[in-house]
Order: structure tokens, then sequence, then C-alpha cells
């Protein structure tokens, strides 16, 4: 195979593993994957976590193989000059760490071993993942390298979550940005990891849910992938029980949504499955408890319930007094809509909407003090209601936690009719 003909099937094979960055792929073609082999002194790859930065340069050098010499170091590890410099010396001229001629702790034995060991002679890539752990002077280094060793067949990668804007103006580099992911190509991703036994439409209807309850908290793609296998678990077990069928997916949303809640709590916590089966176990005894709660604090709770999973351009149909001739029909056109909004988990309200429905739906007339409000509190503190924000700046929004058989429970023990306030029910 001609060296053009390689240099194509790396790009795309690339591209065919790594989808929505072809972008970077083609810059890093360009720039490595050249036939005179000149390499750029030093390419500075940043971006958010699990964009992609490390894994696609990682699995270009592999696919470079045997036509570059190439050593991969996290940044993290390198507490000492040592641990930087020999094991980069280690892999550039295959031997072993203790075979090294000398001890090397500093940047000048590291230069005089590589340039005694004529590696200018053949194609070089360094790789300095997380390279912002390093000190400012080992960067400026580093990004000047080929022209200390004076050979352009050298290249120093460094890969950083730090914008380099953060760092000093003496690094000469060519930037590649490596933009977050966003909801559509999440999913897209997410699905090619279907479980084997289950059809795509199933685990796309799954992904529609999953991705509008953790997209908003956590946009980490390995954090979601590990999520989404949890999930999908306890997303099917009433598919497989025979308690559902595969196209009800309100009541597949409505069984998930404690999983879904528990697991929002414990994003990046490692959390298995046996921890979400113990931890639904309290929830559920937790929830029972939320029985007791006060007369008024069961009436925020409804009210946030509603809030989260009710559209806010409804809340006028539904709390303005009207005829419920008009109520009856209205709420039937828009029942489509507005399940939608329920398969994507509880969104976030606004204090000022809470008390409005609050309002709107206890019958009595009440006064707003510090007391009512500071059961608003309350819930918080309890888990019911999620806080965003430290409310300092802003108005402080919410997000309900509790599922709705909870809620519905509570309804009862005030002998509110919750059904008739969503949308969908």
């Amino acid at each position: 195979m001609s060296s053009k003909s390689k240099h194509i099937s790396i790009k795309d094979t690339l591209n065919s593993e790594f989808p929505f960055r072809q972008v970077q792929i083609n810059m890093l073609s360009n720039l490595f994957l050249t036939e005179d082999g000149v390499l750029p002194p030093c390419v500075f790859m940043h971006g958010l976590p699990s964009t992609g930065k490390t894994s696609v340069a990682t699995r270009l050098l592999n696919l470079l193989g045997k036509s570059v010499k190439s050593s991969i170091v996290n940044s993290v590890c390198c507490y000492t000059n040592q641990f930087l410099f020999e094991p980069i010396l280690k892999d550039l001229l295959q031997i072993k760490q203790s075979d090294l001629p000398n001890r090397c702790d500093n940047f000048m034995q590291f230069l005089n071993i590589l340039k005694q060991s004529e590696i200018q002679q053949e194609r070089v890539i360094i790789l300095l993942d997380n390279c912002e752990m390093l000190g400012h002077e080992q960067i400026v280094l580093f990004s000047k390298l080929q022209e200390l060793i004076k050979s352009y067949q050298l290249c120093v990668i460094l890969i950083s979550q730090v914008p380099p804007a953060k760092f000093d103006e003496d690094i000469n580099f060519l930037p590649i940005v490596f933009e977050q992911y966003n909801t559509d190509e999440i999913s897209v991703i997410l699905s090619k990891d279907i479980p084997n036994d289950w059809s795509l439409s199933i685990y796309q209807n799954f992904l529609t849910v999953f991705m509008g309850s953790f997209y908003g908290s956590c946009r980490d793609l390995v954090e979601l992938k590990y999520l989404a296998k949890l999930l999908f678990i306890k997303y099917v077990e009433p598919i497989e029980d025979g308690s559902c069928t595969e196209m009800n997916r309100p009541l597949l949303f409505r069984k998930i949504s404690p999983s879904i809640q528990l697991l929002l709590n414990n994003v990046y916590l490692g959390t298995s499955l046996e921890n979400v089966n113990s931890l639904s176990d309290e929830k559920t005894k937790f929830e029972k408890l939320a029985l007791d709660l006060p007369y008024y604090a069961k009436y925020f709770l409804i009210a946030a319930y509603i809030a989260s999973f009710n559209l806010p351009k409804y809340d006028k149909q539904l709390f303005v007094k009207a005829s419920n001739k008009k109520r009856k029909t209205n709420r039937l056109v828009n029942k489509t809509e507005n399940s939608t909004c329920q398969l994507v988990g509880p969104k976030v309200f606004s204090l000022d909407r809470l008390l409005a429905i609050f309002y709107a739906i206890i019958e009595e007339n009440t006064n707003m003090t510090a007391n009512l409000l500071a059961q608003v509190n309350t819930l918080s503190d309890l888990g019911l209601l999620i806080r965003l924000g430290d409310g300092k700046l802003d108005t402080p929004k919410y997000r309900c936690s509790v599922s709705f058989d909870c809620v519905s429970n509570i309804a009862r023990t005030v002998k509110f009719n919750l059904n008739k306030y969503l949308i969908d029910k």
C-alpha cells in the first residue's frame, strides 16, 4: 500500500471511529499525514472533558505505527522531573528505563540524551496529556523542543482542558479546539452502544428520556455512557416482567422516574446497580415520610411537581378561571406536545412560578409570610426539591425530585385532584 493510500485509510478510520470530529481529524491529517515528513513544532489540543482529545490523538499514533516513534505521557503522574523525562526517553530510545545511561531529572540532561541518540533522523511525536499539570517552564521548553533538537521531524502535542489563553504568550503552537458534543450528537454516539437482544427503536426511546433528564446536569460523555448502561437495565425491567409494553412510553418513564432522580443526585459517584436498588428502597421509605409534611408544604410539593412536568405556556389555561369545556378541549389538543415534555424528565422552574401555581391550586386565602417561604427551603433540605444556583444574583430555581406516585399519594391526603392539572394525564 502506498503512503498516500495509507494516509487516506488512517483518516477514514478515524472518521468512522470518532463521529462529529471531522474538522479536528482533517486538521490532524493535514499536519501529520504528509508526504514530506515535516511536522509542526507544537500542537495544542484543548477542550472540555470527554470531547475526544486524547482518544483521537492516541488512536492516530497507533494507526501511524512504526512510521513514527512516539511517547504518550499523562502529566498527572509526572510529579517529579524524573517521572516526566525518563518514560519519554524509554519510549523513544526503545530501551528499558533501568538501561538509561544516567538518571535524567532536568531538561538539559533530557536534551543531551536525545541529541546523542541522533533522534533527529527519525519522525518523533511526544504527546503530553493534561499538560496543565506541568510547570510553566516545562511547557515552554517542550513547545520549543523541535528548535532545540534542530529536527523538523519532531512534534510535541499538548492536550489540556484549559484554554491556551490561560498560558503564557511565550508558547507557540497550532491550536485545535474540541467543542463539546450537543445533545443530538451524544444521542447518536450512545446509540452505537445498543445492548444485545433489544431493538434500536426501544433504545432510541430510552435515549430520549435519558438525554432529557441528564444532559442538563452532566455532559461528560464517559459518565453518560456509564449512566445509560446502568439505567437501561432498569428501563427494560417492566418490559421483561410483562407489566408494561415497549410502546407505552409514558408508563415506562413513570416507572423509571425514581431511578432517574436517584442517579441525578449521584452523578460522578460511580453508583452501581446494587446501589441504585438500595437507594430506591431508602427513597421509598423516605417518600412515605413525606406524607407527614405540614399542610402548606404538601401544596408546595404538588405545585412543584406541576411546574416540573407542565410546560409554562399552559399555566394560563389551567389556572385562570374559564369554562371547563374550553379547558378540556385545549388539553386534548395539546396532549401530545406535553407528553414529550413528560418523557424528558422534570424541568427547572423559578420560585415565582412555584408561588403562582401554589396560590392557584390552594383553595383558601393565604398571606405570604416568612414562615410560608421557609417551607420551600425545608422541602429543598429534605431533598424533595433540588435547588439550582446559589440564589444570590438570580431568582432561585428548583426541580422536583419525587415520583408521580409519591405526589399523587400526598395529593390524596389533602383531597386534591392532581390529574386535573397535568396536561397528559
